[in-house]
């Protein structure tokens, strides 16, 4: 993360890549219905060095949530200490979520760290009294705000107040019976802690009052009660993405590039030396039972507001993995309790080191890969807009990329819209350009965008898909190589000076450029509805 200084995706829309660079995340209030996502935004450009406070933001979320997530679990005797370090980990190294290298994204990882803070911040109130307590729930309340930035961490947040209704329950008194005890908690749990109670109440109102999605974020948070049908293809999805195709992955990433894994099989046994797993006695039966059935209860829950809203992840495209972020923790849960059964026959320590040690192998192998990948993306990036910033701009606004990438022998993703836009007008300025990739987008991308940008709410505003047009060629240079070789070549020059990062991006793609239109794309008329594509 601190190495990948690049934008992806929906990064080029929020953050300037320089102080000059045009951008419009008025959206964000007015369409996306996103304040907070919006003030983090505005203050990071505010800097002047976005990319920087980004990645400040994600390692605190993962630094402090961890932290956070470790004490809350030994405070309140869940887990013992090496259990709850690994716990952390497992949550933490997810390589489900590709994203982590992610810049706008650092938000969601931010918000899911604030979580466990505001978890950890209320275990302690709970235990606190006078000025000390108020303080302490003043605090756990913004902290819970200001996580609902990801918006479904409120799942997760109805875990921590389920958590909180058990310990009123458990302190309430046996002779009152179950219904009795169970409805004297709830009251209790509503009547000590309303803040907590009404908090996402007062966040969702003032969403719909102040700032209701309109427009496209309308339609692509189409909310609907769903079907019995289209929750068990939601789910399927979040299966299939979240840990079927990680597994799948983890292996071809194993077999093609081992020393990766290497490198993490001896990371991770430091860290299990280091912790030193004890040898407690064996969990009970409800120890051993408990967390799968709250990794099964959490994945419904994680996963429901995206079904309801009608997304789906996908792990071919890592932007695409956005929705997976919170999927560490059934992960963690299904391991704590293979651990825990692990060990009635091998012992605590062995239990932790085989279960958790080789979980944790195959989440650091597989992040490392992924980053691999998204530091080899950025660098063609950079290759295509240095060699942009080096020509004359050609008399159009309008550009199609045709990638040869497509067919290198290494994993390929398309720019989307927002990048190659965003690589035209940091090499050319600020004018009104539009730009796609001719793999990624359908023949009518130019009559989709004109809608797009004409749409309340829009974040493509100052995208203009009319203008005259021209065709970018990007193909492999003689300096091209597969992801992992082309990383380890930018290191060396960026690090132990054995070449010049400049001359490795010369040397990377070669750009052509033909002014015209566009093949195979349907060209705007003057009312902006599409004419017979050009052949």
């Amino acid at each position: 993360m601190l190495l990948n200084h690049g934008l992806f995706m929906d990064d080029w829309l929020v953050l300037k890549p320089r102080p000059d660079y045009f951008i419009d995340i008025d959206f964000l209030l007015n369409g996306a219905g996103h304040p907070i996502f919006y003030s983090y935004d505005t203050f990071a450009n505010w800097t002047g060095a976005p990319v920087a406070v980004m990645v400040s933001l994600a390692f605190a979320g993962i630094l402090f949530g961890a932290t956070c997530l470790v004490l809350t679990a030994t405070r309140l005797g869940l887990l013992d200490r090496a259990e709850a370090a690994g716990f952390a980990v497992i949550v933490w190294t997810y390589p489900g979520y590709q994203l982590w290298a992610g810049k706008a994204n650092a938000v969601y990882v931010f918000s899911f760290g604030l979580s466990f803070v505001g978890a950890w911040l209320l275990t302690l109130a709970f235990g606190a009294r006078g000025l000390r307590r108020a303080l302490l729930r003043v605090a756990c309340a913004l902290v819970f705000l200001l996580s609902f930035a990801l918006n479904s961490t409120i799942m997760l947040y109805a875990f921590v107040m389920l958590g909180l209704f058990i310990a009123m329950w458990r302190g309430a008194d046996v002779a009152h019976g179950f219904v009795r005890r169970t409805w004297l908690a709830a009251w209790r749990s509503a009547l000590s802690y309303p803040e907590l109670v009404v908090l996402p109440l007062v966040y969702w109102g003032a969403l719909n009052i102040w700032f209701k999605r309109i427009g496209v974020y309308a339609q692509h948070y189409n909310a609907h009660f769903p079907t019995l049908a289209e929750l068990a293809k939601g789910w399927g999805a979040f299966v299939a993405a979240g840990y079927r195709d990680v597994l799948a992955h983890a292996v071809r990433a194993a077999i093609q590039l081992p020393a990766l894994f290497v490198m993490a099989t001896v990371l991770v046994s430091i860290v299990v030396l280091l912790l030193r797993p004890g040898t407690e006695p064996t969990a009970s039966r409800s120890g051993r039972a408990l967390p799968l059935i709250l990794a099964a209860a959490l994945f419904f829950a994680l996963s429901s507001p995206y079904v309801i809203a009608g997304l789906r992840p996908s792990s071919s495209h890592f932007y695409e993995s956005r929705h997976l972020l919170m999927f560490g923790v059934p992960s963690a849960l299904a391991l704590l309790a293979l651990k825990r059964h692990a060990q009635r026959w091998v012992g605590s320590g062995k239990a932790f080191a085989v279960v958790f040690g080789l979980g944790m192998i195959v989440s650091v192998g597989l992040l490392w890969n992924d980053y691999i990948f998204l530091q080899a993306r950025m660098l063609k990036q950079e290759a295509l807009t240095r060699d942009l910033a080096g020509r004359v701009q050609p008399p159009a606004t309008v550009y199609a990329v045709d990638d040869g990438f497509q067919n290198y022998p290494a994993r390929f993703v398309p720019f989307g819209l927002a990048e190659v836009t965003g690589m035209l007008r940091l090499a050319w300025g600020n004018q009104p350009f539009f730009g796609f990739t001719l793999v990624a987008e359908r023949p009518t991308i130019l009559q989709e965008m004109e809608e797009s940008r004409t749409s309340p709410g829009s974040a493509f505003h100052h995208f203009d898909p009319s203008g005259p047009q021209a065709t970018i060629s990007l193909q492999p240079g003689p300096g091209a190589a597969p992801n992992q070789i082309l990383v380890w070549k930018y290191y060396a020059c960026r690090f132990l000076a054995r070449c010049d990062v400049a001359e490795l991006l010369d040397q990377l793609a070669k750009v052509t450029i033909k002014v015209g239109p566009i093949a195979g794309v349907i060209p705007l008329d003057a009312s902006g509805k599409g004419a017979e594509p050009s052949r």
